[in-house]
C-alpha cells in the first residue's frame, strides 16, 4: 500500500492570458473499455504508456473511476458503492487490483505526469436495505404539487410474517393506486413482484384483468401467488376507479412460521426519470384479522453503507434525498437521475465525501479530479470541497466538472457560483474548471456540417462567448460520452484538435484516447502524429502567448484575398507575446479545396520584411516574408492546417508523419547531407544510406519562391544534382519523399 503524500485594435477580441496552457490532458480510456487488453487489466496496460505519453508532451492523464461500483469487477465505476475499495477488499475493480493501480500511478509519477481520477459526488448505489421513513412518507403522501415521484425501482416494501407479527397464513388484499390521481401518470405501467425468504421469485408472471379495482370499487380483483410477478397499468381518468387490487394468498408453505418477511417491489417497466409514477399501496385488507394492516408495511431503501468491505465511508438514508429536508426530486439539482442521490447539504454527507477525496489524494496518489455530473448537485458543495482540500494542503492543477450543456452562459454561471463559494486563499491556489461543450459542438459542426460557417468557432468558446477565463476551462474534441458513431466527429477531427491545441487562450486541451491510439479494433485509424506535432509546436513556440487575434473573423478589419478556398471555411488567427518571443500564425482549412490566401496580419510584433516559417512544411514554400501592409501569402492543402512561426526556422521544422518519431525537425538529426556546401556546379545528396522511389527536389530562394525543381524517380542512397539557379546566394533545398520531407540550407557560388 502506497502513501503519496491585443492595446491592439479591437481589444474585445484580444484578452490577456499570461503564461498558460502548458498543461495537456489525455483521457486515457473509452466508454466500456475492455476488461482485459491482451490479458492485461486497464491499470497494467495504461501504466505502460506513461513514458510514451510524457515524451509526447502530456502532463495529465484522466483515468476512469477507481472505487468499486455496485456491478463488481465489470462495473464502469459510476454506480459507485464502496468509496474506499480500490480493488483491495472485495476482488478486482474494472481497472485492476490495488497493487496494479498503485503501479500505474507510480509509473505516471516517475514520468512527470499527474493522474486525474474520475470522481462521483452525485450518488451511490447498492448499500444494504434499511427502513426509510422519509421515503415512505414521500411515497404514501405524494401530491404532485411541484414535486416528482420517488424512483420506483429504488425501494421495496416489507410485511412481517410469522413469529409475533400477527400475520400468517391467509388472504391479503393489496390495494394500489396513484397517490395524486394525476392524469399525467395515466397509462403508465409497472410490475409487482412478491416473495419471501422461504419462497423466492419463481420467474412466472401474469397480466392484470381489467376491471380489477376490488372491493373499494365493487369490482373483481386479480390473484397472485407468492413468487410471482404481475403487470399492472395506472388508470387516472375520470369515471375510472383507479385502483388495482391484488389478492396475495399466503400458505404455510410460503413462509417460515418462526419469522419471515413478504417482500414486494413495484418498479415501472421503464426506469427513465420521466416515466416514474406515484403508485403506492394505500391499503392491505387482511381477511384473517378483518382489518386494514397497511401500517404494518415498511419501506426500505438500499442506503445502509455502514458495513462496506473496506470498513470506511459509512452512510445511511439521511445522507440521501429525500430525508425530510426541502427537496422536490425534480430538475437538475434534485432529480433522482442515477441510483441514490446524495443530499450534499447534509454535513455528514459532506464530511464523508471530503474525507474520501483527501484519502484518494494522500493514499491512492491521484493529483487531479474530474467530477461527474456536476449539474445534478449544488455548486457550493464544490466550492466548499475545494476549501477543504486547500486547507489540507491539497491544490490540484486539474479540478474539472462535467456539466453537459451547450449554453455557454449556463456553464459560466456554474463557475461563478463555485468561485463565490470559495475562500479567497483557495481561489488563489485552485482554479475550478469546466468542460467547454459549446466549443466542441461548434467544432463538430465545422468538421461535419457542409455549409457551416466555421468562423462561428471564434465566437462559441466559453472564453469568447461568455468571458470565462481560460484558467477555468478544459477544451476537448471527444470523450467517453460521445463514444459512438452517432456523436463522434466523422470527418477530420484533426482540424478540431488543431484549434484547441494551438489556441492557448481557450483553456487546457484534452485529447481522447480513441483519437490518439485509434479504436481497439482499428489502431491504425488515429491522428496521433498530428496531435504530437501540434503539442510540440505549442510547447516550443506558443506556450505563454498573451494575445490571440482572430484575423479571419466575420467583419475582419484586415485585408483578405481568397485566390482559392473560402472565407467561411477558413480559420486564421495570430498568437502573440509568447514565451518563445515569436508570433505564430495558425491557419485551418476546412474546405475540400487548396487554400491560397493573401491576408494582412497584426503588425504589433511582426513587421514588413520579417520571416515566417511554415513549421510543418505543408505549403510549397518553406517560409514567407511579411510584405507591405503586413500582408502574407499562405497555402494550405484541403482539409488540413498549417502553422507559421516568426523567424527563419527551416533547420528545425516539425514533421507530421505517422512513420517517424515526433520531436525533432523535418531533417531530424541532420539526416540530409549536402556535399559540397557551398557548391558551384553540382551537389550530392544523401540520407543515411536510405533508398527512396519517386522523390522530388525543390530549391527556394529566401522569399519563398521556387526557383528550381526536379523529379528523382530512383534515389539510391545518394543523388547528384546540377541545378540552374538565378544568382549566387543562400537557398533552401527541400527533398520530398512519400512519407517525409527533408530541408537543408545550401549556398550557391560561381
Amino acid at each position: 500500500m502506497s502513501n503519496k503524500k491585443f492595446t491592439f485594435l479591437f481589444l474585445s477580441l484580444l484578452l490577456p492570458f499570461c503564461d498558460f496552457a502548458q498543461n495537456v490532458m489525455f483521457q486515457g480510456w473509452t466508454w466500456q473499455y475492455p476488461i482485459l487488453y491482451n490479458g492485461q487489466r486497464y491499470a497494467q496496460r495504461t501504466g505502460e504508456k506513461a513514458r510514451e505519453l510524457s515524451n509526447a508532451g502530456f502532463t495529465h492523464i484522466w483515468v476512469p473511476p477507481l472505487s468499486r461500483g455496485s456491478g463488481g469487477s465489470g462495473s464502469m465505476g459510476y454506480d459507485i458503492s464502496d468509496l474506499y475499495d480500490v480493488g483491495e477488499f472485495a476482488g478486482l475493480v474494472r481497472p485492476g487490483n490495488r497493487s496494479q493501480i498503485d503501479a500505474m500511478i507510480d509509473s505516471f509519477e516517475i514520468n512527470n505526469m499527474e493522474v486525474v481520477a474520475d470522481m462521483v459526488y452525485n450518488h451511490r448505489d447498492k448499500g444494504k436495505p434499511e427502513l426509510n421513513g422519509a421515503v415512505e412518507g414521500w411515497i404514501r403522501n405524494f401530491t404532485n404539487n411541484g414535486d416528482c415521484p420517488y424512483p420506483s425501482g429504488n425501494f421495496r416494501c416489507i410485511l412481517p410474517l410469522g413469529g409475533n407479527s400477527g400475520n400468517g397464513e391467509g388472504h391479503y388484499y393489496f390495494k394500489l393506486s396513484s397517490a395524486s390521481s394525476n392524469t399525467a401518470f395515466d397509462g403508465r405501467t409497472y410490475e409487482l413482484t412478491a416473495w419471501t425468504n422461504k419462497k423466492p421469485i419463481d420467474g412466472t408472471s401474469k397480466t392484470e384483468h381489467e376491471p380489477n379495482g376490488g372491493g373499494d370499487c365493487g369490482q373483481p380483483h386479480d390473484t397472485l401467488n407468492v413468487g410471482q410477478k404481475i403487470a399492472l397499468t395506472i388508470e387516472n381518468v375520470t369515471g375510472v376507479c383507479g385502483t388495482d387490487e391484488i389478492l396475495i394468498r399466503i400458505d404455510t408453505a410460503d413462509f417460515h412460521a418462526a419469522g419471515d418477511t413478504l417482500f414486494i417491489i413495484m418498479p415501472n417497466t421503464s426506469l427513465n426519470l420521466g416515466y416514474y409514477t406515484d403508485h403506492r399501496v394505500y391499503g392491505i385488507w387482511s381477511a384473517e384479522v378483518n382489518g386494514d394492516i397497511v401500517d404494518s408495511l415498511g419501506y426500505q431503501t438500499y442506503t445502509d453503507f455502514s458495513a462496506m468491505p473496506s470498513g470506511r465511508g459509512g452512510m445511511h438514508y439521511w445522507n440521501f434525498k429525500p430525508n425530510g429536508t426541502p427537496t422536490s426530486l425534480c430538475g437538475d439539482w434534485d432529480g433522482m437521475w442515477f441510483f441514490y442521490d446524495y443530499d450534499q447539504n447534509q454535513q455528514s454527507t459532506r464530511d464523508t465525501l471530503y474525507e474520501w477525496s483527501k484519502w484518494m489524494w494522500e493514499e491512492i496518489g491521484i493529483r487531479g479530479m474530474r467530477v461527474d455530473a456536476i449539474k445534478h448537485f449544488p455548486p457550493d458543495f464544490i466550492g466548499d470541497l475545494l476549501d477543504y482540500l486547500h486547507d489540507n494542503n491539497i491544490d490540484p492543477k486539474i479540478f474539472v466538472g462535467e456539466y453537459f450543456d451547450y449554453n455557454a452562459f449556463t456553464l459560466k454561471s456554474w463557475i461563478d457560483a463555485v468561485l463565490n463559494a470559495m475562500d479567497t486563499d483557495t481561489k488563489q491556489a485552485i482554479h475550478p474548471q469546466i468542460f467547454d461543450f459549446p466549443l466542441r459542438n461548434s467544432l463538430k459542426s465545422a468538421c461535419d456540417q457542409f455549409g457551416y460557417d466555421v468562423r462561428n468557432v471564434f465566437n462559441e468558446s466559453l472564453r469568447d462567448k461568455a468571458g470565462v477565463s481560460g484558467f477555468d476551462v478544459i477544451t476537448f474534441i471527444e470523450n467517453h460520452d460521445f463514444d459512438n458513431e452517432n456523436h463522434l466527429i466523422e470527418n477530420d477531427p484533426k482540424l478540431a484538435y488543431a484549434y484547441i491545441l494551438t489556441n492557448n487562450q481557450l483553456g487546457t486541451p484534452c485529447v481522447f484516447e480513441k483519437d490518439y491510439y485509434g479504436p481497439p479494433t482499428d489502431t491504425a485509424n488515429n491522428i496521433r502524429s498530428e496531435i504530437n506535432a501540434l503539442i510540440k509546436v505549442h510547447q516550443k513556440y506558443i506556450y505563454g502567448a498573451e494575445w490571440v487575434d482572430y484575423l479571419s473573423r466575420n467583419g475582419t478589419p484586415y485585408f483578405q484575398n481568397f485566390i482559392s478556398g473560402y472565407p467561411n471555411t477558413t480559420l486564421l488567427y495570430q498568437l502573440s507575446n509568447t514565451i518563445s518571443g515569436k508570433d505564430v500564425l495558425v491557419c485551418i482549412n476546412f474546405s475540400g479545396d487548396t487554400l491560397k490566401l493573401e491576408h494582412n496580419i497584426n503588425g504589433t510584433n511582426l513587421h514588413q520584411g520579417d520571416t515566417i516559417t511554415d513549421i510543418f512544411g505543408v505549403s510549397p514554400y518553406p517560409f514567407n516574408i511579411v510584405g507591405q501592409g503586413y500582408g502574407v501569402y499562405l497555402q494550405v492543402p484541403p482539409r488540413s492546417f498549417g502553422i507559421w512561426v516568426e523567424g527563419n526556422l527551416t533547420d528545425s521544422l516539425i514533421t507530421i508523419n505517422p512513420s517517424t518519431e515526433i520531436g525533432g525537425g523535418v531533417n531530424q538529426g541532420n539526416l540530409l547531407k549536402v556535399v559540397p556546401n557551398p557548391f558551384e556546379n553540382s551537389v550530392t545528396l544523401s540520407i543515411g544510406g536510405k533508398y527512396f522511389e519517386n522523390t522530388e527536389v525543390s530549391i527556394f530562394d529566401l522569399s519563398g519562391k521556387k526557383v528550381w525543381g526536379a523529379a528523382v524517380p530512383d534515389f539510391n542512397t545518394t543523388y547528384t544534382l546540377r541545378p540552374t539557379l538565378p544568382s549566387e546566394g543562400v537557398y533552401i533545398l527541400q527533398l520530398t519523399t512519400k512519407d517525409s520531407q527533408y530541408i537543408q540550407k545550401v549556398v550557391f557560388q560561381k
